[in-house]
């Protein structure tokens, strides 16, 4: 474990030159970390073995991990904004991009080094994992294996006798669940907002009244009572799930109204006003909820790999907004317009991965089936009273399907078959026809529109049947 630390303290020496320093710097700072990184490689299933993974050392391996990709990432923007400096000459120095990527860096390393100790025999003999370090996933699986407990046929005095007298203190693992929730609540759309209130009220409630009888009821009382914080807890994750799928359909489909380019051009051309400054509010509340489905994301991904990539993306998105407003705003200077560039196209790169991967961890049926609740809502409220704007909105949100479809791991499961490829054609085509007859600029028959997507229901109800899937549930 020295031979880490003391490479990655030559890394931590060299980063610390990147104010001033050039490609050349930049390509020795490269193989000072490829060495370190080599050097971890041939001590990894020492220090993180693989039967421990679920365990104490996790938490501290995904770390590294994220710290890993976050540096590589820096780095290829930082080569980025040395060539451009170079391209310009010097009378452009792009120093606030420099240190921007730079500080990210030193901000990984230092990670890796506390991260690294922590993976120590030393440390891990003294720690353990918190719940508060658990996703909301691995938090109801520990509660509901408490509850599964009292489900179970008794066949001894003495697993009877423990069952008897033990208080399972479930408060503590659904205190964490709800509070996972009700994060997530806190950027939701307004009507989940308020349903996942009143189920996590009820998930309160029965857990406060299972401990409160606990002592005073027998294992037949019990057991019911366990079964009703089972379908209060199911229920929740069901609503969450859902939910979750609707705040893709609207997060993404926001990004592309409210996206950065339009952002800066706004911020570029115009005094701050109530409408820039709603821009800026919408386009913080976007970044929230983007924040929020990666880590649900995170907690669904079946793979390190992956989960990596999210946390990596969020790490970079959570970075840039602190900043790129700002960066927008004070465009008063060549470099600072190449600096507003550079945060806006590693922006624009980092969303991309961040929207390709939870494609990928999507359950393509279970997408198709919010969007057809979504299309007969709004099928209904428009035969009841036509507003040609909801619809649109409607309409809009099918192209996170087709951003969905458009994925090559996607489209191939789709189009296992000529139905498939022939149903996918159709939902683009008629997807493609109910934007266009809602952009017209002269008045069209709602039948004409409304006709139209009842076709595009009709298609995805088919193209849903022929899917398949199991993962974001």
């Amino acid at each position: 474990m020295d031979i880490l630390f003391i490479k990655l303290n030559v890394c931590s020496d060299l980063i610390g030159k990147g104010a001033i320093g050039n490609i050349a710097w930049l390509n020795k700072f490269c193989a000072a970390f490829h060495e370190f990184a080599s050097k971890f490689k041939m001590h990894l299933p020492d220090v993180a073995p693989k039967d421990d993974m679920e365990g104490k050392i996790r938490i501290h391996v995904e770390t590294l991990f994220l710290c890993f990709i976050q540096v590589v990432t820096c780095i290829t923007q930082l080569e980025r904004t040395i060539n451009m400096e170079n391209t310009l000459g010097k009378r452009v120095k792009l120093r606030l991009t420099r240190t921007h990527f730079v500080d990210r860096i030193e901000w990984c390393l230092r990670r890796l080094q506390a991260s690294l100790y922590h993976l120590s025999e030393e440390a891990i003999a003294s720690s353990g994992v918190k719940l508060e370090d658990l996703s909301f996933v691995e938090v109801l699986d520990v509660a509901l294996d408490k509850l599964e407990t009292f489900n179970e046929i008794v066949h001894d005095v003495d697993t009877e006798s423990r069952l008897d007298s033990e208080n399972p203190q479930l408060c503590i693992e659904v205190n964490h669940i709800v509070r996972h929730a009700l994060a997530f609540a806190n950027v939701a759309l307004e009507s989940d907002k308020k349903a996942m209130t009143v189920i996590c009220e009820t998930v309160l409630d029965e857990c406060s009244v299972f401990e409160h009888n606990f002592d005073h009821h027998n294992l037949g009382e019990r057991k019911l009572e366990a079964l009703s914080i089972q379908r209060a807890l199911y229920s929740l994750e069901t609503y969450l799930n859902e939910a979750l799928l609707r705040l893709i359909f609207t997060s993404f489909s926001d990004a592309d109204e409210i996206s950065v380019n339009r952002l800066k051009n706004v911020l570029q051309k115009c005094e701050i006003s109530k409408d820039v400054e709603k821009r800026i509010c919408d386009f913080d509340i976007n970044m929230d909820r983007i924040q929020q489905i990666g880590v649900f994301a995170i907690a669904f991904a079946s793979d390190v790999k992956t989960k990596t990539i999210i946390r990596s993306c969020l790490a970079s998105l959570e970075s840039l907004d602190s900043c790129i407003v700002p960066a927008f705003q004070l465009q008063t200077s060549t470099s600072a317009s190449y600096h507003a560039n550079i945060l806006e196209h590693h922006f624009k790169e980092e969303l991309m991965v961040f929207r390709n991967v939870i494609h990928e961890i999507i359950n393509s049926r279970a997408l198709i089936d919010i969007y057809l609740d979504m299309l007969a809502e709004s099928i209904d409220g428009a035969e009841k009273l036509y507003q040609k704007q909801r619809l649109l909105q409607v309409a809009q949100m099918g192209n996170v399907l087709f951003q969905h479809f458009h994925l090559k791991v996607n489209y191939q499961e789709l189009c296992a078959d000529e139905c498939g490829k022939r149903l996918h054609q159709d939902f683009v085509v008629i997807l493609g026809e109910c934007q266009a007859i809602l952009e017209l600029t002269v008045p069209v028959d709602p039948k004409r529109v409304l006709k139209r997507f009842k076709i595009l229901y009709s298609v995805l109800a088919k193209l849903r049947d022929v899917c398949g899937g199991t993962n974001i549930r």
